[in-house]
């Protein structure tokens, strides 16, 4: 990922934190549903492992570009 994207990335997500505070929390179905924010967190930090985690896979599951010869 560029470091373009990736200041986007955290630039956005900074910006959507303090916004969920601003908005209305209607009946909460869960518990961590009344937290502000809180899916914004927990989305963001998904991301974060879901590309951690192909970064991971990436390294061991490449194979070189001779490998066929």
């Amino acid at each position: 990922m560029s470091s373009h994207l990736k200041r986007l990335f955290f630039i956005l997500l900074i910006v959507c934190i303090p916004a969920g505070f601003f908005t209305e929390q209607e009946h909460a179905l869960f518990l961590w549903h009344a937290i502000p924010s809180i899916d914004v967190i927990f989305g963001g930090l998904g991301a974060l492992l879901l590309i951690l985690g192909v970064k991971l896979v990436g390294s061991f599951a490449s194979r070189k570009e001779d490998y066929y010869d």
